[in-house]
């Protein structure tokens, strides 16, 4: 008898160990990552940036300086250039101006006479993000919220 009252106790015993290190849910308004910075402040939501400045990008051997609407530059060192074949090119830049962020510009031969660009530049401990796009033949960088474009 005096048996059944021990393994009793030593099984109510594990099970309490057992609740006592499992994890906790934290009650919390806050979405999960929460990140309060924003790492482009200084640059407006949407900033041309011409065909040629960003072609010109391209043909830099080391350090660039691309050329944006309203006296805005964007200056770094080219850090890859890569052909993955023979349509297109991409090169990443690391930023003098943005510690840790990264510009990836890609050059694209949609065919003979067309060529299009595509990048952006992102840093991972920010919450926003350049986005390079077209519109009506003309290219932008625009400030979007970084969790739109990446998952966790």
């Amino acid at each position: 008898m005096k048996y059944r009252r021990i393994i009793g106790c030593l099984a109510s015993c594990l099970l309490l160990a057992g609740q006592s290190n499992a994890q906790q849910v934290l009650a919390s308004s806050s979405p999960l990552n929460p990140q309060q910075s924003f790492y482009f402040n200084s640059f407006p939501e949407k900033i041309a940036c011409s065909t040629e400045s960003l072609e010109r990008t391209f043909n830099s051997p080391g350090n660039v300086t691309l050329e944006l609407e309203s006296g805005h530059f964007l200056r770094g060192e080219i850090i890859s250039h890569i052909h993955p074949n023979s349509e297109a090119e991409t090169i990443n830049i690391s930023l003098f101006e943005y510690p840790q962020a990264l510009f990836t510009l890609s050059r694209i031969r949609v065919n003979e006479r067309s060529i299009k660009f595509v990048g952006h530049i992102l840093n991972m401990r920010s919450s926003d993000v350049l986005i390079l796009q077209q519109e009506n033949k003309n290219y932008y960088f625009i400030k979007r919220q970084q969790r739109l474009l990446l998952t966790e």
